[in-house]
Parts: C-alpha cells; structure tokens; sequence
C-alpha cells in the first residue's frame, strides 16, 4: 500500500511539475501555443505534420501580434522569431550572445558529433577559424575538375532511360550524382553512386537523414537533456554510422601519408591541418594541429552536409524547370550563350556568369528550402526591448526560415515558381534578412559557394544537351513527406527526358 502511495505522489508531482513547466512563457508574457503532456507542441511530428507545420501554425497565428512565440519541444520551452529584424539582431547585431545552435555534442563516446556545425564556444571558433580557408574560391576552383569529370557520368546515366522511353527517378539520380561528388572532393573515394544506382555511403546517409519518428524523438531528447544523455554515454549518431565512417576516414589518411599522396579535395586539405595546423604557406611553428577524430568528424560533415542538401536542391530545380518550360527554355538559352564565350566547355567562369540560373535556384531554396529552421542558444539573459521581456541564459531561439520563405506578406504568390522574384531590384524591395537559406552572419553555412557550385553545374550538364517533362507518375501538386528533416516529394520526383 506504502509503495503504491509514493508511486502516486511522484506520479502527481511529475503532473504538477509539467503542467508548471508548460506555463512557463505564459508567466513571462510571451504568447504560445497550448501544449500537450507528453510531447509539448511535438504531437504529430513525424507521422501527421512535419516540424516546419508545427512552425508554421506558431508562425501563422502570432505574426504581426508578436515578434516571439512559445513552444514546448517535449517539456523544453523554445522561442520561434516571427520578426525580420529580431532575426537580423540574433544572427549577426547580437551574434556574440547568440554563437551557439544547442546541439547535442558527445565527443568521448561519438567523436563524429565534434563538427563545426554542432560544436559551440571557443571549440566552435577554433576550429571556424582553421576551416575557413578551406573554402575559399581558389579551393573550391581545384576541386571543380572533379566536379567535371563526374558530371559526364551524371549525364550518360540518363542515356539508358532515353534510349528505353521510361521515367527517371530524379531524386535517387541527383543523390548518386552530389555522393559522387563530394565523395570524390571529400575523400578521393570511388563511391560509383552513378554506375550502380547506390552505394554503402548512401545507405549511410539514409541513417542520418531519415531516421523515423522515434529517431526524430530521440535526437530532440538528447538535445533537450544532454547532460543526462552524456553521464549515459548516448551517441548522438547510429552506430552504424560512426562504425562505418571514424575507419573509413583514418585508413584513407593513413594510406595518404603512407604513400605521399595529395589531391586536390577537401581530405588533403584536413590532413595539411592535421600535419601543420594550417592549409596556407606560412610557419607552423606552434600552431595547434587537429586530431584525427576532428579530421573526421568535420569530413563526416562535409559529406553528409554536402550531399543531401545539394541533391534535394538539385532534383527540385530540375523538377520546377520540367513542369515550367518556359523557365527551362529562357535558362538554357543563357547556358548556351555564356557556354559559346568559354569554347562551350562548363568551366568555373562560365558558371560564376549565369544570372538567371542563379535567380533559378535561389526561387528553389525559398520554395524547398533543405534546412527549414535554424537554432540558436542565448549564452547569457537578453532582454527584448518590443516586449519587456528579459530571456534566460540557455533559451533556445528558432528562427522558421520555411514560414519566412512562404508568406504571402514577405513573397507574393508564395507557391508559384517565379525566379524574378531574385532579380536584382526585387532583391532590394525586400528586407536583407527575408531569404536565408544558408543561415547568416558569422556561423553561416561555410560551405555554401561549394554546394551551390555543384547544383548549378548540374543543372547546366544537363540542360545543355537534354529537355526535361514531368513524367504522369509524378503526383501533382506535390506532396512533401511528413516523417522526412528535409523536403522530400511523396511517391518520388519522376522525369522524362529527351536529347536535344
């Protein structure tokens, strides 16, 4: 009887405790959403409603009443910012209050989370200022051969389904295509994703990028009690994909010094930094070098980030200038006249020329924007003035690039495909923080110019010599999928295409 008493007073005091914690912007005069015990705000996610739904309905109720709204991610209150300029204050005015993202980082136990894009404080600084010139147009340009060469085989891999009259899974091309890709300018590896429709390292990234609705829930709690999750040694990865990838790394490094080998990829440039503490010609006396486990936590990133946000860009290009021909017609006729000024070769330069293909993929971004949300930490209290309002150190802030992207206030007409919406002038009409798909200020995407590099070259490959259709198999209008991170079209993204 005893025991059944104390379970009944813990049991209430959890209620009590949760229904507390579920008033907590409430009792600071922020507007919320009401939550539900157990999840908070988080019913649904995954299964009926993706996160950018969830964002959206606190997006949608409280914009133009409120510059903040609250929300609970299990029982974690979280702040979504429904106002431009809050936002331009939190990532780049207030930039030093602000550095972290709140990611769940566990180096003892999963040395592949230590990468730049989760790490905060000092680490994250380091290692920013160490990476940085890794990126720089004259990297990107050497590696760009690769590129090159790969895009020949992108483009035979569409001979076949020419030759045959069938449909073309444009998303599983697009992935081999940017896996082999930056495999190649990651690693040097072979992936041949291409040849063989598939390969280890994208099953690999299915693990990290569709991980479910109980993965997506584990990912949130470790986020929300990391230091729970570290006194119980919690990865923040699968198994499976640091036991994959930490010797997949290190025998390829140990290969490379073995036998003196250097290329022009993002691995070379890593194991300079491991070897000398810099990728510039300077003296290395003193400086700090990278160890092998940061070596290959930050390839991890390069590949992982690299290639599914650049395929699910890519296939949505291509997908928007097959059901607008027009659109398609106007780009190539600029892909064939800045290609007849560079001996029709793609180079760097040619690209780096094309306006309209820019305007093209920047209107994808903002209509499938791959990262739909961005984080950040308070690391000390921050009062906002609109409000009155003073936020605790700790409080995460969420910025919903994905609601931005679509409000009819912000862009017109926001589901209709239209690239002058980046034309130089309509860029000015806008405010500076309305369109951002590679985050801003100084924890921006930092391989952003790469990633962009890779689509428009895609593009180009193809519709200089093929003409895309949509295929009937493809449901229309789209459908994203609710259970996916990122956007994902339900039942696939089917092509048809034909030689010019």
């Amino acid at each position: 009887m005893e025991v059944w008493l104390l379970l009944l007073l813990a049991v209430t005091l959890l209620y009590y405790y949760v229904r507390r914690r579920f008033n907590y912007w409430r009792d600071k005069g922020i507007p919320q959403l009401d939550p539900s015990i157990p999840l908070g705000n988080m019913n649904g996610v995954g299964t009926k409603r993706s996160i950018n739904d969830m964002l959206n309905e606190a997006y949608l109720r409280f914009r133009g009443q409120s510059s903040v709204v609250g929300l609970y991610f299990l029982i974690s209150p979280v702040l979504i910012v429904t106002d431009l300029d809050l936002v331009k204050q939190v990532l780049v005015k207030d930039f030093n209050q602000f550095h972290d993202r709140g990611m769940y980082v566990n180096e003892r136990d999963d040395p592949l989370s230590g990468h730049l894009f989760s790490i905060g404080g000092e680490r994250w600084r380091y290692l920013r200022n160490k990476l940085s010139p890794t990126f720089t147009s004259g990297k990107i340009k050497q590696m760009f051969i690769t590129i090159r060469e790969i895009g020949d085989e992108f483009l035979a891999s569409f001979d076949k389904y020419i030759d045959r009259d069938e449909p073309i899974d444009i998303k599983l091309l697009c992935q081999c295509f940017t896996c082999d890709v930056v495999g190649s300018c990651a690693f040097g590896l072979q992936c041949n994703s291409l040849k063989n429709e598939g390969s280890k390292l994208l099953e690999i990234g299915d693990k990290v990028f569709r991980p479910g609705p109980w993965g997506m829930l584990y990912s949130m709690a470790i986020g929300i009690f990391p230091r729970l999750s570290r006194a119980l040694r919690l990865p923040a990865l699968p198994g499976e994909v640091s036991s994959f990838f930490r010797p997949l790394v290190r025998s390829t490094v140990e290969h490379r010094e073995r036998n003196a080998i250097e290329r022009p990829d993002f691995l070379n440039l890593l194991i300079q930094l491991k070897n000398k503490g810099t990728v510039e010609d300077d003296a290395t006396e003193g400086l700090e070098k990278l160890t092998l486990d940061e070596v290959s936590a930050q390839a991890f990133l390069f590949f992982f980030a690299g290639f599914e946000t650049s395929s699910t860009t890519l296939s949505f290009a291509l997908f928007l200038l097959a059901t607008h021909q027009e659109v398609q017609e106007r780009c190539r006729k600029e892909i064939m006249q800045k290609l007849a000024l560079h001996d029709g070769l793609i180079t760097y330069d040619a690209l780096k020329e094309m306006t309209y293909l820019d305007q093209i993929i920047n209107e994808t971004l903002r209509m499938y924007t791959p990262a739909g949300q961005l984080f950040r930490v308070a690391n000390e209290s921050y009062h906002l003035p609109k409000l009155n309002v003073t936020l605790d150190k700790g409080t995460m802030m969420l910025i919903p690039l994905q609601s931005f992207h679509h409000d009819p206030e912000i862009f017109p007409d926001p589901d209709r495909f239209d690239p002058d919406r980046f034309a130089p002038e309509s860029i000015q009409s806008r405010h500076s923080h309305a369109f951002l798909p590679f985050g801003e200020g100084p924890r921006n995407c930092i391989g952003m110019r790469f990633g962009l590099l890779e689509v428009k070259f895609g593009v180009v490959q193809l519709l200089s010599k093929l003409r895309l259709k949509v295929d009937p198999r493809t449901t229309l209008p789209l459908k994203l999928c609710k259970r996916s991170g990122f956007p994902e079209a339900e039942g696939g993204i089917w092509l048809k295409a034909s030689r010019l």
